[in-house]
């Protein structure tokens, strides 16, 4: 063929890619035009580059394009992603633009939005959308914990949880869940999410959980020496691939090592994990899939409990078992300390409106915690709410009389409601316990306030006409 007929043949090309963004596609034809795109290489992608901002269509046809081209020209295709990128004026087309420039390996190029609040809610709505299923769940969570610090992943959450708190709270247990994580990022995220699992509005109730259902491969293998091996594999939902997972136990009822596939098939798991364990001595072994779960829980626990990281693949495969967080010890204690944590940093932020309820559910759960009485206290006092400090308060200060705080809030709360007698016999308390040597340790401001509390009970006089003069007096954390 002739320079001139290549050239001819090229231009036919681009023509037909051109007009494929106008006109109805089969698959055939757009695996075609794909294969068009891949001959072409760097020179369709201006054009695929400026469908960009069209209609969504257009665009998402304009990205698979794309996509396609990046296999013989990624670095053309990477480079015109980032000048796009860079343009402002499109905010939906620059993240679509972003989220291919990520799916390339390119996560740090940033783009330039006219409303980037609103792209940011928009980002994070659309991948809410993808977290239906806890596979999918767990996935995303894999993926942050090996792109984000743990620090970046708690403030992920915290956002994620204003666009879709069902979401976030599903997505917050299953990072706190990760014992590879760092411990404080998650106890950070059970707080974070203690207050997404009270009760959910009517308006939006929780979807009831799928039974499992009978997986369609379970092979349960042991070996002579006390190893046991279990693989079960399901068939996705509508697709018609399967996800396997399969599980070594040591001898020493330790979890040692996981396999997980995505895409698989009952016979692939068969012949590449049951055969070669059966030829090298493992025998079968009859295993239903409650017992499955039994043995893989324990199996879980003890290699944590031994201080052990659990491996990737169990975190992305252990709901084909219905695992969830079987590896942990959960309880309620637990959950209730995360819940009164996050209550005391919204206080502690300037949102007493959104720990109060928090603060209230702590004390519902547990009356006789003096440290969520005192802060429910704190809370209503600074929402105005005097009276229902002081009774808050009062039942802190009976809890934990020994805490001299406890009775200076008191005071502080009861001298703002109008009641200076519960006030001075709070400030006769917290002077009872102000020597205390532990007392001395709350914080700098102690013996300022030791002063004040002696200066306001010599003051008769101001407490018989209840004076609106405060003296100082104001609660302290």
């Amino acid at each position: 063929m002739s320079g001139s007929d290549g050239i001819s043949r090229s231009w036919i090309d681009l023509h037909r890619v051109r007009a494929s963004f106008a006109a109805p596609r089969t698959r055939v034809e757009e695996a075609s035009l794909r294969a068009i795109a891949r001959s072409l290489g760097a020179t369709v992608v201006p054009l695929c580059v400026r469908e960009l901002p069209g209609p969504p269509p257009r665009r998402a046809w304009a990205l698979d394009l794309l996509r396609a081209v990046a296999q013989v020209a990624d670095e053309r295709v990477r480079i015109a992603l980032r000048e796009f990128a860079g343009r402002a004026g499109h905010d939906e087309a620059t993240l679509a633009a972003l989220a291919l420039l990520a799916e390339l390996g390119d996560e740090a190029t940033a783009g330039r939005f006219d409303d980037p609040h609103q792209m940011h809610q928009q980002s994070l709505a659309r991948f809410a959308h993808q977290l239906v299923s806890p596979a999918e769940i767990a996935s995303a969570a894999d993926l942050l914990v090996s792109r984000l610090a743990p620090d970046e992943l708690v403030e992920f959450v915290e956002a994620f949880s204003e666009a879709d708190p069902d979401r976030a709270c599903a997505l917050g247990d299953e990072l706190a869940a990760r014992v590879d994580l760092d411990v404080n990022a998650r106890g950070e995220l059970s707080r974070v999410t203690a207050p997404l699992r009270m009760a959910t509005p009517a308006d939006r109730p929780r979807r009831p959980a799928r039974a499992l259902g009978r997986p369609a491969l379970l092979a349960g293998l042991r070996h002579p020496d006390g190893r046991v091996v279990i693989a079960v594999a399901r068939r996705v939902t509508g697709e018609s691939r399967w996800r396997s997972l399969a599980v070594l136990c040591g001898a020493d009822g330790q979890l040692d090592s996981v396999r997980y596939a995505d895409d698989t098939t009952p016979r692939e798991v068969r012949e590449a994990i049951v055969a070669p364990l059966v030829a090298d001595g493992y025998q079968r072994f009859a295993l239903t899939a409650t017992a499955a779960q039994r043995l893989i829980a324990a199996a879980a626990r003890c290699a944590v409990t031994s201080g052990k990281s659990l491996p990737s693949p169990y975190y992305l495969g252990r709901d084909l078992l219905g695992l969830a967080d079987s590896h942990l010890a959960v309880g309620t204690d637990r959950d209730r300390a995360a819940l009164l944590g996050r209550a005391i940093d919204l206080l502690a932020g300037g949102a007493p409106e959104r720990a109060r309820p928090l603060l209230e559910r702590c004390v519902a759960l547990s009356p006789d915690d003096p440290d969520a009485q005192a802060h429910l206290g704190l809370c209503r006092f600074r929402l105005g709410d005097f009276p229902a400090a002081v009774a808050a308060l009062t039942r802190a200060a009976w809890l934990e009389p020994a805490w001299p705080l406890h009775h200076w809030n008191l005071a502080a709360a009861a001298h703002r409601a109008g009641d200076p007698a519960t006030c001075a016999r709070a400030l006769h308390a917290f002077l009872d316990h102000a020597g205390d040597p532990l007392a001395h340790t709350i914080d700098a401001s102690h013996g300022h306030r030791v002063a004040l509390a002696r200066r306001f009970l010599v003051d008769h006089g101001a407490l018989r006409r209840g004076r609106a003069d405060d003296h100082g007096l104001a609660p302290s954390t």
